[in-house]
């Protein structure tokens, strides 16, 4: 991490620490010491967001929630027996963890989701872009910059940030070799995660105080496209005359024979994999999720008093164009915007009341 950002992020948690000084008990902590979803009621609340990948919600519901519950059961333990001193009760706490490793294409939902899940358990997140992290000692940052990102991100109470959900995105980038100024090998740099993975402590100086932050409560989920990895799984299949659908029989080999580390993968026991997004599902995000990028446009025009509305057979169009650019889910917004980009910049000042968008509409602004 360079001098500059490291000294930005210092100023920002010395912010946040001040904000929280008066506070005995964060709103994250009670989130947890409250929390009582079941994987059914955190899947009903995802899917009104996340559309699509029904088998890898349900592995993560249940995953998250026996996550949180376990962790609300074992800390409401600990305060009891520490008379509510918050940190020794943190400290005192064991609880085992169900790291996520979430495999798929790009543009299908990883992070999103991930993200949504933290939204409703109501915990800190960060994402971690892990092709910019090399082995301690080398050019680029190190995983022990992940928990600077962390306490950021709970509000520089470390006590918050401990029990939030870190994505380590493009995990799969750190596996094999490649010549960089980088050990992008991946050898130390999955050593370094390894750690921190497992539970570790470290201590920072932020202004005239030393915070110290743990790893031990925080759930990692991994994602990453693992391309190639299909093909080891059924090679592995042939071979020992296993027969469905490879999905199935994904296991911690298959990950070491792409280039993973053992041990950090045995950190990961929550495998999911996400299916290519189909056109339906494409469709249905722009019309049924929650957090539809079409609803964003509705509301632009609505501000200058104007009524967007797309019919059925050009939301479908938007959607096989998604899917012929390969683009997934991120791609529709960047769609949607080279269909209205034009009406977007005439509109605005006019007498137009009402906006109609169809098959036609569409196929004429992309073509």
């Amino acid at each position: 991490m360079t001098n500059g950002l490291y000294e930005q992020k210092r100023r920002r948690i010395q912010e946040k620490l001040e904000e929280f000084r008066e506070q005995k008990l964060g709103g994250t902590i009670q989130h947890i010491l409250e929390f009582n979803q079941t994987p059914a009621d955190l899947k009903a609340e995802i899917d009104k967001f996340v559309i699509g990948q029904e088998r890898g919600k349900k592995i993560m519901a249940t995953a998250i929630a026996f996550h949180y519950r376990r962790l609300a059961q074992a800390f409401k333990q600990a305060l009891s027996e520490n008379k509510g001193n918050l940190e020794w009760a943190l400290k005192a706490t064991r609880t085992p963890k169900a790291n996520i490793l979430i495999i798929g294409p790009t543009g299908v939902g990883k992070t999103y989701t991930a993200e949504t899940f933290s939204q409703k358990v109501g915990v800190p997140f960060v994402v971690e872009d892990m092709t910019k992290f090399s082995e301690v000692g080398y050019v680029g940052q190190n995983v022990t910059d992940i928990l600077v990102d962390l306490l950021v991100s709970g509000g520089g109470n470390p006590l918050v940030s401990q029990l939030g959900m870190v994505y380590l995105d493009e995990i799969d980038k750190i596996a094999g070799e490649a010549v960089t100024t980088k050990d992008v090998s991946g050898k130390g740099v999955q050593k370094g995660l390894l750690r921190l993975v497992e539970g570790v402590e470290n201590t920072f100086e932020v202004g005239q105080e030393r915070i110290t932050i743990s790893t031990k409560h925080v759930l990692f989920i991994a994602g990453g496209v693992f391309e190639g990895i299909q093909k080891i799984v059924k090679r592995r299949m042939v071979e020992h005359n296993l027969s469905g659908e490879w999905q199935d029989f994904l296991m911690n080999e298959d990950l070491v024979s792409f280039g993973m580390e053992r041990q950090l993968m045995a950190r990961f026991p929550v495998k999911v994999v996400y299916d290519a997004l189909t056109i339906s599902d494409l469709k249905d995000i722009l019309a049924r999720s929650a957090d539809s990028p079409l609803l964003a446009y509705i509301n632009d025009f609505k501000a200058w008093g104007i009524e967007l509305e797309f019919a059925d057979d050009a939301l479908r169009m938007i959607a096989e164009r998604a899917k012929q650019e390969g683009t997934g889910a991120r791609g529709l917004i960047s769609i949607l915007h080279r269909v209205l980009l034009e009406d977007m910049y005439r509109l605005p000042g006019t007498f137009v009341g009402k906006l109609e968008v169809d098959r036609h509409y569409v196929q004429e602004r992309l073509s």
